[in-house]
Parts: C-alpha cells; structure tokens; sequence
C-alpha cells in the first residue's frame, strides 16, 4: 500500500480496522449536518471520518431486518368446490377402472401379455437355476479331489459311449441320424 499525501486519508486508514470483526465498537449513526444533534450540549457531532466508513458499510442489523421479497410473499391456491360427479381423483381412477373391465378388453391384454410374461419368469427361472447349479460347483470344488474324480468319471463315461456307439458304421449312422431328428425338433423343421 503506497502512503497518501493527504492526512485525512491517512486518519482514516489508522482509525478503520482490517476487518469488521476486529471493531469491538458498533458504528454510530450518521448524523447530518442539517439536523440539530440531540441529546445533551456536551455531545458533539461524529466527525466526518467515521461518517464515510459507517455510510459505506451498513449495519448488518439492517440487512437482517429487511425481508427477501421472494421468500416473503405468499401465494395461496383457493380449494376447489365439490362438483357434484363425485369429484375427486381416486373416485375418476376406480370409474375407469370398472370401465376398462366392464369392456372385456381384459382378454385381450392378457393374451398380449402372456409371451412377455412367460420371458420374464423364464428369465427369474435360469438366475435361479444358475445360481444355484453355481453354488453346487463350488461347494464340490471346495471338496478336495472331487474335481478330479468327476473328470476321471467324464472321460471314462466319454470312452464307454464311443466304444459302443461310434465303432461300427451302422450304430454311427444312427447316432447321427438321432442328433439330427432332435435338432430338428428344437429348431421347430
């Protein structure tokens, strides 16, 4: 901060604190100079120092007191009179609702259901099913050599099965011929 010239300057920036809550005083009032001072003879008038500082902050009493014009107005919704159908939304929801039964349309909502419905239980089925079937592997993979041995019990099952089915010509043919047929029943041919 560069020093000033002017030693009204000076006075003021000696008698003004850093910061509002370094003044332990409250500011005066501004007097002006066209109003008589009231009080006792002895009082003098504020000196004009004190006036430019308490006229360019304002007491935040002040600020307090005065309401926010948005947060103070009210705004009232008058009720609505009774109107003599019955009035009310959950008397209009029950009214279309027997509507909408009374028009036997309910059938034909219900067949247009019934394939999104059945995805949706299939869908909760195989989660189910899964995490189940997930929980059983890892209980039996937890047990020891019990993976081993189901693996050792897969390739001797595998072993039997191609020793008496697909060693001979004709029993191929017909393991070929069995896997094509349920295919074609899976695929809907």
């Amino acid at each position: 901060m560069e020093p000033s010239d002017d030693p009204l300057q000076a006075a003021e920036s000696a008698d003004t604190p850093a910061s509002p809550s370094a003044n332990p005083v409250p500011p005066t009032p501004p007097v002006s100079e066209a109003e008589p001072a009231q009080g006792s003879p002895t009082e003098s008038a504020t000196p004009p120092e004190v006036e430019a500082v308490s006229e360019a902050e304002p007491a935040p009493e002040t600020a307090a007191t005065v309401p926010d014009p948005v947060i103070a107005s009210t705004v009232t919704i008058p009720a609505q009179e009774n109107s003599t159908d019955g009035g009310g939304e959950w008397d209009l929801l029950v009214e279309k609702i027997k509507a909408w039964i009374d028009s036997k349309k309910l059938g034909s909502v219900w067949s247009q259901a019934q394939l999104p419905l059945r995805l949706i239980g299939g869908l909760i089925l195989f989660v189910v099913v899964s995490t189940v079937y997930s929980g059983i592997l890892g209980t039996i993979n937890k047990v020891p050599l019990a993976p081993g041995l189901l693996e050792l019990t897969g390739v001797i099952w595998l072993l039997n099965y191609a020793r008496s089915n697909l060693v001979r010509s004709s029993d191929r043919k017909r393991v070929i011929d069995s896997i094509g047929s349920t295919w074609n029943k899976f695929v809907g041919r």
